[in-house]
């Protein structure tokens, strides 16, 4: 009874220990795992499928769920992730790419499509800001376009520094900057600016004239404010002679001549004040610009604007390598050419090395081998052993040991006490060779003046000992490990040169391990060494090998009979010959391929003007004859007289103030100034009023071709000329993008054609810059008049780009006579090409 407290029924009514119902729990256990790993199989493989079709999301959807089933599966997680960055990454690389091509709808679904797979992406977030910067930045060049062409130089010149500000690479922006650079020599200063009327053309006389009278004249003929300081002497004398120079600059040459400065202070007002340190800290203007640089270093930057601009105020940040300066507009306008014509990118150079060690061997071994000796040997009586069985069972053992050979042992020899040594004979038939050839062929890229390394082998251990006695105990014992750089090393320093030549400093050295050389607890090798230094120049692709690294060993050994291996033929049965061949030659051979070229600044940024030792200026102070604006010759101040579109100032006034105060009451009798010199009759002007007329151009241009194509495909565009005035000869200079199309060919039109005259034509194309140059001539005495072609463009779509411009960066038109005529502004030509 003690014992059924520990039994228990089963249900076929048996007594049992232990019930059966409790081993099933594993069991289920284990099914169930083994179920849950066949659906996280089934969803990986799913996945992996529905990414194969292209359904990226779904398969995903699928890896992460397997992954979530079985976390135990690591392999399951790793797929993940790598499937998941692949597709990140090949659609950033396509969002970026249709960004580039401008079509930013497209760019735009792509990263947001990132987005949804990876929420924060910090690329794909990024590229939805710079789309919405570039949408802007193509609104403002547009605008700047438009400036452009309407010959609104300064402020197309302000939106254009606005977009490159923020997109310093923006290409299209670059190129209407070199545009206006080359049409306007003197960039735009931001900030208050003198209207285009106030360029217009003035003409002065005045000897030892009072300042003051010469200004109030000034500022009547062009209807400018001019505000002199309180601080500027009255006794001031001026004496200046010009014709037909721009208000402006003989506002500038009047200034230098008293030793004044100016300061602009709205679009029609000008104040002149003492050029005293004082007084140009109180009124001159200074800007603060951050330039933040790509290639150039920060530091070095700072040094170059101190010593040519002498600029106090800069600051460096080394953590974001930038520099920051204040100082006067024209002073920064100059850093910034400064600048970029500093910051370029340096050129790389990728190298493709061939390193082949060549060894030849040759192994020759025919021959007969011959016993080399026979020995004899003679031995004594050897030990002996015998076994004696006694009568009671008993065993007795006896041993004689052996006798050595003795001198009275000579006289029984015979030949069963003689050894022979074993005699054997062998016959050489071995001819061995074989070439081996070690080819390491890495391709490494270097940027320009620095090194690159290639080792293609083994650190070798080098182990030293060194023991230092104590005088008590056992020597102190401390080692040393060094290591040697055994195989091929390969040193390479490239200097790229401006005409893409490649100057390669070359160090190659080969290396191997000959033998160790052990001493007590040192181990050391003795090394076999080849190298080579040279210095090449070679031209882009152009390839160079070295060779010449020899290492020739010969070795011969023969084995002969004594006597007749010496014999002429029969020799060879009695001897063995050995001839041992090896030959082994270094050859390297080094191609350089330009990867990045050298950046050449525009000319605008190579040269230009910096004002004076004591004044820095972004332009000179020049007097160039001009011409009054057609837009605004008839509404400018001056023009209220019916010939005052050009004036003239004459004054007789003496030295005497006196005399010149009556003189100027005499001019303010008439119009304000004494009477004006007439314009001569122009394409712009009409008779001697010098009053704008909306005469059109004598040639009229436009553009006509497609709007849209696909890449791949070849398309025409005309450029149509309508000639009010006979035209005997033209040439253009075209510009296009070269990335996303090229020029294949061009042929003349048919308006210089007229009435079957003949015509010379010439043309010439740039694929590398983007452009193109044509020049027509009429062979007959007669210009050609009405309106045709007057050449036909044939493109080649090479890119996907939206509206990308073909447009007529330079002109020349010559009418009967050889008479210049300005040919009116061609609007871009706008081509969207499309994948």
């Amino acid at each position: 009874m003690p014992d059924a407290a520990h039994h228990t029924t089963t249900r076929s009514g048996l007594p049992g220990r232990f019930p059966r119902a409790r081993p099933r729990l594993p069991v289920l256990a284990l099914l169930c795992l083994a179920i849950a790993g066949c659906a996280a199989a089934r969803l990986h493989d799913e996945g992996i499928n529905l990414v194969d079709r292209g359904q990226v999301e779904a398969g995903l959807a699928k890896l992460a769920a397997a992954a979530k089933s079985d976390p135990e599966n690591f392999s399951y997680r790793i797929d993940l992730i790598q499937t998941r960055t692949r597709i990140v990454n090949r659609l950033l690389r396509k969002a970026d790419s249709r960004r580039s091509a401008g079509q930013y709808d497209d760019a735009a679904d792509l990263y947001r499509r990132v987005l949804q797979i990876d929420a924060q992406n910090p690329r794909a977030k990024a590229g939805l800001d710079n789309i919405a910067m570039d949408r802007r930045h193509a609104a403002t060049l547009v605008k700047a376009k438009a400036l452009f062409a309407e010959h609104d130089l300064d402020r197309a010149q302000h939106l254009v520094r606005s977009i490159l500000l923020e997109d310093p690479e923006h290409r299209e922006a670059k190129i209407l900057q070199r545009k206006i650079a080359e049409a306007f020599a003197d960039n735009a200063v931001a900030g208050p600016a003198l209207l285009p009327e106030f360029k217009r053309p003035v003409t002065l006389e005045f000897r030892d004239a009072n300042l003051k009278m010469v200004v109030e004249a000034l500022s009547r003929a062009s209807g400018l404010n001019i505000i002199l300081d309180k601080d500027v002497r009255g006794d001031l004398k001026t004496t200046i002679f010009v014709k037909d120079a721009s208000v402006e600059d003989t506002i500038d040459l009047i200034a230098m001549q008293n030793e004044l400065n100016k300061k602009i202070l709205s679009s029609n007002t000008v104040l002149l004040y003492p050029d005293t340190p004082a007084k140009v800290k109180e009124y001159q203007d200074l800007m603060i610009r951050s330039f933040q640089l790509t290639n150039a270093d920060a530091k070095h930057m700072e040094k170059m604007v101190k010593t040519l601009l002498k600029t106090k105020d800069l600051y460096v940040d080394e953590k974001t390598n930038s520099l920051v300066m204040r100082d006067t507009p024209d002073a920064v306008r100059l850093a910034e050419k400064l600048i970029a014509s500093q910051d370029l990118a340096e050129p790389e150079v990728m190298l493709e090395v061939e390193v082949l060690e060549v060894t030849r061997a040759r192994l020759t071994e025919l021959g007969i081998k011959l016993p080399e000796q026979i020995a004899l040997s003679a031995s004594g009586t050897p030990s002996s052993t015998t076994v004696n069985t006694l009568p009671g069972g008993g065993v007795v053992t006896n041993t004689t040991p052996s006798q050595p050979l003795t001198l009275r042992d000579l006289n029984h020899l015979n030949s069963s006490y003689f050894t022979v040594s074993s005699l054997n004979a062998a016959i050489d038939l071995k001819d061995e060779s074989g070439d081996v050839n070690i080819l390491a062929s890495p391709r490494i890229r270097v940027r320009n003046h620095e090194k690159a390394k290639i080792l293609i082998g083994d650190r070798v251990p080098v182990i030293t000992n060194a023991v230092t006695p104590v005088s008590t105990g056992s020597p102190v014992v401390t080692g040393n490990v060094q290591y040697l750089d055994v195989g091929l090393k390969l040193n390479v320093q490239p200097y790229i040169h401006p005409d893409d030549d490649v100057e390669i400093k070359v160090d190659l050295e080969v290396s191997n391990i000959v033998r160790e050389i052990s001493s007590g607890p040192t181990l050391a090798y003795q090394i076999g060494t080849r190298s080579a230094n040279t210095v090449l120049r070679l031209k882009d692709g152009e390839t160079q090998v070295l060779a010449g690294l020899i290492n020739d060993e010969d070795r011969k050994s023969a084995q002969k009979f004594p006597g007749l291996g010496d014999l002429p033929i029969l020799g060879r049965l009695f001897s063995s010959h050995k001839n041992d061949k090896k030959k082994t030659e270094i050859v390297l051979s080094i191609t350089p391929h330009l990867t990045r070229r050298n950046q050449r600044p525009d000319a605008s940024d190579t040269e230009f003007w910096s004002g004076t030792d004591g004044n820095l200026r972004s332009r000179p102070i020049t007097l160039e004859p001009t011409r009054a604006p057609k837009a605004h010759a008839a509404t400018s101040p001056a023009s209220a007289h019916p010939r005052s579109a050009t004036t003239a100032s004459k004054s007789d006034a003496t030295t005497d103030d006196n005399t010149a105060a009556p003189a100027a009451a005499k001019a303010d009798q008439s119009t304000g100034l004494y009477p004006p010199v007439p314009v001569e009759p122009s394409d712009n002007n009409t008779g001697s009023t010098g009053n704008a007329t909306d005469a059109p151009a004598p040639l009229g241009l436009d553009w006509s071709g497609p709007h849209a194509v696909k890449v791949g495909d070849q398309f025409q565009v005309v450029l149509r000329g309508d000639a009010r005035k006979p035209v005997s000869n033209m040439s253009f200079t075209v510009d296009y993008d070269p990335k996303a199309m090229t020029v294949m060919h061009i042929a003349e039109g048919k308006l210089l054609k007229q009435n079957g005259k003949k015509t010379v034509f010439t043309s010439k194309i740039d694929p590398g810059t983007g452009r193109a140059f044509f020049y027509m001539s009429r062979l007959a005495p007669q210009g050609a008049t009405g309106k045709g072609s007057l050449a036909v463009l044939t493109f080649s779509a090479r890119k996907a780009v939206s509206n990308s411009a073909i447009t007529i960066d330079q002109s020349k038109v010559v009418g009967s006579g050889g008479t210049a005529l300005a040919p009116a502004h061609a609007q871009p030509m706008l081509v969207t090409l499309k994948p």
